[in-house]
């Protein structure tokens, strides 16, 4: 499906402890569901690429600053239904699959180190992908919850590992989107969002999330292109986060910038003959 070959020879401890570091601060709000706002039909997948970019505060640095950069795939597949118990209920469900590889790329190839290549297969119930921030009963739909659910870490060989949550979170691990409270429509209408698929319109939205705790604060900034051509029905994001940092008796207004971080993912294909690449019991 990728047009860029992979494979595992660059160490990543470095850029996976930046992610890691998205989160700098101890805040309670950990939740997100912005990335899949549709079902398609079963054996669909879409492949998105992106930069990352993130620049740290470093005294030592000639200009105070450090950056880091790094390239991300992420693979979305539907493989396969199955009805099973949720809230008591007999009810239609999904294996999702959510492949996210970060590394370095040389020469066209990809290299995420040992444990820059993560795959996650989960189990959702159909009905809770509602296409919105809010169900139909105004609650937020802040993560999917899974009836069951996988994961790999790492080598292609490595056993999966049974993920024991009943929610399943993509924020930070998988993408940089949040769970905003709403999504603002920029202008309503239809444009060209310039992805790697062919013929996609799609309409842009803009959301923001502030966070705050006595050490750190931070401001999430996102754009999302939704579209009906594309499965899953996100044809592109982009995100800035900017975070700040002070000692724990400091005023407020010592707070000083410790980060920014920035990341743009685009669809680059998508297809019909999606199969699982994590096999479970």
């Amino acid at each position: 499906m990728s047009r860029t070959k992979m494979n595992s020879g660059f160490s990543l401890k470095l850029t996976l402890a930046a992610i890691a570091g998205i989160s700098l601060f101890s805040i309670t709000e950990a939740q997100a569901q912005g990335l899949i706002w549709s079902l398609p039909d079963d054996g669909a997948w879409i492949r998105y690429e992106g930069d990352y970019e993130q620049v740290n505060s470093d005294p030592e640095a000639q200009d105070g600053e450090k950056t880091i950069k790094w390239v991300r795939h992420l693979i979305i597949k539907s493989v396969g239904k199955e009805m099973a118990q949720y809230k008591g209920k007999e009810v239609p469900c999904r294996w999702l699959e959510l492949k996210v590889i970060t590394g370095k790329e040389l020469d066209g190839t990809l290299n995420p180190g040992l444990v820059g290549s993560r795959i996650y297969k989960i189990l959702v119930p159909e009905a809770r992908v509602v296409g919105d921030v809010k169900d139909s009963e105004s609650i937020p739909v802040a993560y999917f919850p899974i009836i069951k659910g996988y994961r790999r870490v790492g080598k292609a060989d490595a056993p999966p590992v049974e993920i024991k949550s009943k929610v399943f979170n993509i924020y930070p691990s998988i993408c940089l989107l949040r769970h905003y409270k709403s999504f603002e429509a920029e202008s309503g209408q239809p444009e060209d969002p310039g992805v790697g698929i062919l013929n996609v319109s799609a309409v842009k939205y803009n959301g923001q999330l502030q966070l705050e705790s006595r050490q750190g604060r931070s401001l999430h900034e996102s754009s999302i292109w939704r579209s009906k051509d594309v499965p899953f029905g996100l044809a592109k994001w982009s995100v800035k986060i900017r975070t700040e940092r002070k000692d724990n008796g400091d005023a407020r207004a010592d707070f000083q910038e410790s980060a920014r971080i920035q990341c743009t993912m685009t669809a680059q294909e998508a297809g019909t003959d999606a199969t699982s690449e994590l096999a479970v019991p």
